[in-house]
């Protein structure tokens, strides 16, 4: 607006200097054209001198989008004075024009705004900046390479502190499937393929805890590049365990030779050393406890039984008493006549110092005849 209102000024400076050229040329002065020519003038210096402070901007385009990597240029122009700036940033400008590229980081419209700038004034223009379809494809293209990056990474990590054959397979299905080859995970996957037959050394050795496993292992490890401080580690809990488990087989020898031994000879002391044999067990041994505990049964019937014989003597030996005690002292056989040898009868009541009448007589000691509860006869002892 203002460089219209100069320009027609300046054509009407023109103008009124012609005419008021001529009109002193006719000497003819008029007094109008000296006004007009003046206003003209005035005009056009105050617009020109307006024009040159005032900032100016104008943007090519409201609206742009991005090509196919999510960058955008975007075209300006601007007055000689006017200083222009984006997000703070200065820009620079060449003959009233400027330039600004600006990259698109995901699929989201960006608005920015241009100041120009001279003094105090400002004036300021927008424009957005919309993604490409091609763009937004080629985002979706990255993000799912960076999913499958990241899920050969995490297959990779997995493998290397773990390098079975099932997580080296994994690991290299997802690193063939990258669409760029990654150097560093091809390098490191050859390190954990190494690795493979030495960790399942190590797995089959905990498995197997035999003295040929652990040796197998423990040569493979000495040249590990992955875990090797952790996998000897396993190994040393491996030996513990397999000296444990020797130690536990010969307590196992020693309590099952204790409990036979008292199977064949059960006494209490040979019951008791099984039992103490048997408590040595970390584990303890339920079979070999049974075993024992039958014994143990054999000796209480054992003990029940003689108990039982102890009294049975116990009460024949008193009935014999009794029974001399009630014996009249005259019929108290002569012992020392006899010998203490008397004769019986398997049938009689009595016992006899000779042949006394029919039947079969058979020596016996008085104490047995007592212990029959047989008295004297009273013809031979009367």
């Amino acid at each position: 607006m203002l460089a219209m209102i100069g320009v027609l000024s300046f054509v009407g400076l023109i103008v009124g200097g012609v005419l008021s050229v001529k009109a002193l040329i006719r000497k003819q002065p008029n007094k109008k054209v000296f006004i007009l020519t003046g206003v003209c003038f005035l005009l056009t210096a105050g617009a020109f001198g307006l024009d040159s402070s005032v900032p100016e901007i104008e943007l090519a385009e409201k609206s742009i989008e991005t090509n196919d990597q999510g960058l955008a240029t975007i075209v300006g122009s601007t007055n000689d004075q006017s200083e222009i700036t984006v997000d703070g940033e200065k820009i620079n400008t060449k003959n009233g024009e400027f330039t600004y590229k600006v990259t698109l980081k995901d699929d989201q419209p960006k608005k920015l705004t241009f100041v120009a700038s001279i003094g105090d004034s400002d004036q300021a223009e927008t424009i957005e900046v919309k993604p490409s379809k091609a763009f937004i494809a080629f985002l979706n293209e990255e993000k799912q390479e960076q999913e499958t990056l990241k899920k050969a990474e995490t297959a990779l990590v997995l493998a290397e502190s773990k390098p079975t054959q099932k997580n080296y397979d994994e690991a290299s299905t997802r690193i063939t499937s990258l669409t760029q080859e990654q150097t560093d995970f091809t390098k490191r996957l050859a390190i954990v393929k190494e690795n493979v037959p030495i960790y399942e050394a190590v797995e089959l050795a905990e498995t197997k805890q035999t003295k040929e496993q652990l040796d197998s292992a423990t040569a493979l490890v000495a040249n590990a590049t992955l875990n090797k401080d952790s996998l000897v580690q396993r190994l040393t809990t491996v030996q513990q365990k397999i000296t444990a488990k020797e130690k536990a087989e010969k307590q196992i020898a020693a309590a099952r030779e204790a409990v036979e031994k008292a199977e064949q000879e059960p006494t209490d002391d040979h019951y008791n050393q099984a039992i103490a044999r048997i408590k040595e067990l970390p584990n303890g041994n339920p079979d070999l406890t049974n075993r024992a505990n039958n014994v143990k049964q054999t000796l209480t019937a054992q003990k029940e039984e003689d108990k039982k014989v102890a009294e049975a003597q116990k009460a024949t030996e008193q009935q014999a008493q009794a029974a001399a005690a009630q014996t009249p002292e005259s019929q108290v056989p002569n012992t020392q006549a006899v010998g203490n040898t008397i004769l019986v009868t398997p049938t009689g009541s009595k016992y006899h110092n000779r042949k006394c009448g029919n039947g079969t007589y058979t020596e016996a000691t008085l104490e047995q005849a007592q212990a029959r509860g047989l008295t004297p006869c009273s013809k031979c002892f009367g």
